[in-house]
């Protein structure tokens, strides 16, 4: 494996979202899909109904005797262009719970990270006249790697002292 588990990390979360279709499933499904998933900031054109960049921000890092614990928040940056009738600041809180739904659905990353937990979330209503709304959802990815090579994925971290 010649990337990074930070890498793998973000490609995998990159990858769920733009997984979401409208829809589906049937017993719960989405209520849209995303039009286009971006690593990095949204573009600031795009013309798609909805769309999303994952952006990875700050990382801390501890480090223990053989192994680095990490930090990783990441943003979803996502902007909805409604529709006549729609009204966007309903529509955003859509928007913002079915990426929360999408990631927290596995908290490991498909068994890359020991945690993923929602750190909160911003909305931009400022312009309603132009239909458009756009908002972040932040989320903080705590992973390890080994001490020498951040490409050794290391497993769950040890319980808390006096856990069983």
């Amino acid at each position: 494996m010649n990337r990074t588990i930070r890498e793998t990390i973000l490609e995998t979360l990159h990858l769920s979202l733009a997984d979401i279709s409208g829809g589906v499933p049937a017993s719960d499904p989405y209520p849209f899909s995303i039009s286009e998933v971006v690593r990095g900031p949204l573009p600031p054109t795009s013309p798609k109904r909805l769309t999303a960049g994952l952006v990875p921000m700050k990382e801390n890092k501890t480090q223990g005797t053989s192994f680095v614990e990490c930090f990783l928040e990441v943003s979803v940056d996502f902007r909805y262009r409604a529709q006549p009738g729609e009204v966007p600041a309903t529509i955003i809180e859509t928007v913002a719970g079915m990426i929360q739904r999408r990631l927290l659905v596995d908290t490991t990353v498909k068994g890359l990270a020991v945690d993923l937990y929602d750190a909160g979330n911003v909305v931009d209503l400022d312009h309603p006249e132009d239909l458009t709304a756009e908002g972040s959802v932040f989320f903080v990815v705590r992973y390890r790697h080994d001490l020498n090579d951040p490409r050794t994925y290391l497993g769950q971290a040890a319980p808390a002292p006096g856990a069983t």
